[in-house]
């Protein structure tokens, strides 16, 4: 995985509901094994599914934090923590990025965008999920998502799964569609993702175990 990225600064997006925060927690646990990482949450769409809420487990696998204030930052005025600016534009070892999951979440990376020169910004991609359904459905979100971010989509994550009814079947045809849709916007898929328990088929991209990690308030 260590070579996936070719810059220091990796932004994890994606239609809400792909899964983008769990793949941007199992990328940060992952590397931290041989690297300094430094995990910026900006998902202000939901209070639900937020990394800040394990940042306990980050520190103790060397992951450091950087999240927003929820006092200071509420949902409907979103801001960046005054920290993000230099691990966004300046980063010391590797910044993940966990970036707000519709367009409204996303536009706060916006102001920054002239100061990232150099970044890998990848989509990660859920065709169980209604909004993006087809590559067609899904190439439209990211659409949006680029334009508001002002950022190129510079790789794709295959992330469909049905969550503890997930089947081989399922990675394999979710990283079907994912090429379809790099085929139709031009960009490569870069990663594909199974849940850890599932052992998944012999793929032509590397894959990443996904723990599940977060849940809804009332399971």
């Amino acid at each position: 995985m260590y070579n996936l990225a070719q810059q220091a600064t990796v932004i994890i997006t994606g239609a809400y509901g792909s899964g983008k925060t769990e793949c941007a927690l199992a990328l940060a646990v992952e590397w931290a094994a041989g690297e300094t990482v430094t995990l910026v949450d900006l998902d202000f769409v939901t209070p639900y599914f937020r990394a800040q809420d394990h940042a306990e487990e980050l520190r103790a696998v060397g992951v450091h934090l950087i999240a927003p204030d929820p006092r200071a930052a509420p949902i409907d005025a979103p801001a960046l923590p005054p920290a993000a600016r230099q691990a966004l534009v300046q980063p010391t070892g590797r910044t993940i990025v966990d970036l707000g999951g519709d367009p409204e979440g996303a536009i706060v990376i916006g102001q920054f965008a002239p100061e990232l020169a150099h970044y890998d910004c990848w989509a990660v991609v859920n065709f169980a999920r209604p909004t993006t359904a087809t590559p067609e459905q899904a190439a439209d979100v990211l659409g949006a998502i680029a334009t508001v971010t002002r950022l190129q989509i510079t790789g794709l994550i295959s992330n469909t799964h049905f969550g503890q009814y997930t089947t081989v079947d399922d990675v394999s045809s979710g990283l079907a569609q994912a090429q379809i849709l790099g085929a139709l916007l031009c960009i490569p898929v870069v990663l594909a993702c199974a849940p850890d328990w599932l052992t998944p088929p012999l793929l032509s991209v590397p894959c990443l175990a996904i723990t599940p990690r977060l849940h809804r308030p009332w399971e």
